[in-house]
């Protein structure tokens, strides 16, 4: 009798252990669905246990998936919860690898919760969460149904492990990567300023700089971390996708645009970049051309007919008043009032002589008062010829634009303006570099907002800057850290992207990096040489402008004699 009551007593316990461990399932459930806020739970359910525990949870939106392989995992119902935030729970008896590969990186933002009836601090378990973080799955939960039920979280480093926790404590740390312990993150280095730079300092040594550079170090020092460089075979962005692609680095240090076919995945979007095209600035006017630059070509007209209406009329009320035609005279007359030298019109009388008078001093005084005025003023500073600010001024200009390989991609896959491909040529990378860091006038350029900054600044200390930007903003894209889209802190990298940003911290890296790289040994660019205001010798080109107004003189002085010799044979041919 004592026998049985020991056994009855005992197979209580267990049946009640289990009810308890049994129980626990859908608290847990409910408590994570209310600290994480969840809007959707997905159930993994290979064993096609019954789910009674569901009637016990809270109201939740629900999907149940019974196989790896269904259609279901990639329908509509399932890519429906991408924009929600997900919990997945998943009952199974063996490592359900097979289910993380099939969500092909969809869900590395979702919680999951493995809900095991065996220990799972084993290897296989181990290997498991190994697989799953490599994926980018690393939101692990583990709950042990056996006994009382045991939550268990990883641990990743140093070492991988599992350990006891609570659901308070998982939801803490689940995303956390404080200490990473040295980890090995392999970052591509190369030269592409202002944003990733690698040159020796005056002791030897290597120099990671560049404002995407500096910040990805200093994200992984900030994450202790251990900053891992692998050098490319030169220095352009192709060759830090392709070592994406053969998973021989985790990230790269510049801003690339992901692609339509997403081989890679980039940081969050948190600004536009666009490109604008860098012309040749507008180039100082030449010395002979300053005598026409005060007036628009249409009041050089107006005062060309002025001055032949009225040295017609003045000849004319003087062949009234003394029958002889003296249009050199007067053409003489008319100038020296614009150029107001003084004039008296000795050869006219009466009354005429007052009114034209009156009329050419008005004329003369307004005339060489903006003349003289502006004139002196430009000659004191400097007048340019006109700027291009527009794609239409660049086609008649007739300037080709010279890009690259990687620079041609970028045109076709955001739509280049179909009136810019006509001038579109594409030459070598080394070639292309050597012409517009030689800052060569003879052709245009595509760069992007943070390079032409640096352009910018460069010319910072030139009187007149040799390269401007045309202010048309072509290429709208989404730029930011090209990665592996399995690496399982890109979600750490965007939030601090996009916290730097906000602060105005990527402003100043930028700005240093512009300094660093005029100033270092990377050989990029290099401030240009200062210019000054200063006396120079007089050159050929001085008298250029006095030689044109001596021809223009000595023309005007043969047009008249024509004009009198024509009027004094005409009058002879008549008196005989």
């Amino acid at each position: 009798m004592a026998f049985l009551v020991r056994f009855f007593l005992v197979l209580h316990l267990i049946l009640q252990d289990t009810s308890c461990a049994e129980d626990l399932l859908p608290v847990i459930i409910d408590e994570l669905n209310e600290r994480l806020e969840m809007e959707a739970n997905i159930v993994y359910n290979p064993q096609l246990d019954e789910l009674n525990y569901l009637l016990e949870i809270k109201p939740m939106s629900q999907l149940i998936i019974s196989s790896p392989n269904s259609s279901t995992v990639n329908a509509m119902e399932l890519v429906q919860f991408l924009d929600e935030k997900s919990l997945f729970v998943l009952l199974v008896e063996t490592p359900p690898i097979e289910l993380f590969e099939q969500l092909h990186y969809l869900f590395q933002k979702a919680d999951f919760l493995l809900v095991l009836k065996e220990y799972p601090v084993t290897d296989v378990w181990l290997d498991f969460v190994q697989q799953a973080w490599e994926l980018g799955y690393y939101r692990l939960l583990f709950l042990h149904t056996g006994r009382q039920g045991a939550l268990y979280k990883k641990q990743m480093f140093p070492q991988l492990e599992l350990q006891p926790t609570s659901v308070s404590n998982y939801v803490a740390t689940r995303a956390r990567f404080t200490n990473m312990h040295g980890f090995e993150i392999r970052v591509a280095v190369y030269s592409n300023p202002p944003r990733c730079l690698y040159y020796e300092d005056e002791w030897g040594e290597p120099v990671y700089g560049g404002y995407y550079m500096r910040f990805v170090r200093h994200f992984l020092a900030t994450h202790n971390a251990k900053f891992v460089p692998v050098h490319t075979p030169n220095d352009s962005p192709g060759h830090c996708v392709k070592a994406l692609l053969a998973r021989r680095v985790d990230l790269c240090a510049d801003a690339l645009a992901q692609g339509s076919d997403k081989t890679f995945v980039v940081t969050n979007a948190i600004r536009m970049a666009y490109a604008n095209i860098m012309v040749a600035n507008a180039k100082p006017l030449s010395s002979y051309r300053y005598l026409a630059a005060p007036f628009h070509t249409t009041v050089w007209i107006c005062l060309i007919v002025y001055i032949g209406f009225i040295v017609c009329f003045m000849s004319c009320i003087h062949w009234q008043q003394q029958r002889r035609w003296i249009f050199s005279t007067f053409l003489l007359e008319a100038i020296s009032s614009l150029l107001f030298t003084g004039f008296a019109l000795k050869d006219l009388h009466g009354r005429e002589r007052y009114i034209l008078f009156g009329v050419l001093f008005i004329a003369g005084f307004i005339y060489s008062t903006f003349y003289l005025g502006y004139l002196k003023s430009i000659l004191t500073t400097e007048v340019f010829e006109e700027q291009i600010n527009s794609f239409e001024q660049l086609l008649e200009a007739n300037i080709s634009i010279i890009i690259d390989e990687y620079d041609s991609n970028l045109t076709t896959r955001y739509f280049l303006p179909d009136m810019l491909w006509p001038i579109i040529q594409v030459v070598p990378e080394e070639k292309l570099k050597r012409h517009r860091t030689g800052f060569d006038q003879q052709y245009a350029y595509i760069l992007f907002s943070d390079r032409m900054d640096l352009y910018d600044y460069a010319q910072k200390y030139l009187k007149h800057p040799r390269m401007r930007r045309i202010p048309i903003n072509i290429f709208f894209l989404y730029a930011g850290f090209p990665m592996r889209e399995s690496w399982f802190l890109k979600q750490h990298l965007s939030e601090a992207w996009a916290n730097a940003f906000e602060s105005g911290l990527v402003q100043k890296l930028a700005l240093d990096a512009d300094h660093e790289t005029m100033t270092s040994s990377v050989g990029f660019l290099h401030f240009l040489a200062t210019e000054y205001y200063e006396a120079q010798s007089l050159g050929l080109d001085y008298f250029v402008m006095p030689a044109m107004s001596l021809a223009f003189g000595y023309g005007l002085a043969f047009l008249a004699f024509v004009i009198e010799l024509t009027a004094w044979r005409m009058r002879r041919e008549r008196i005989h």
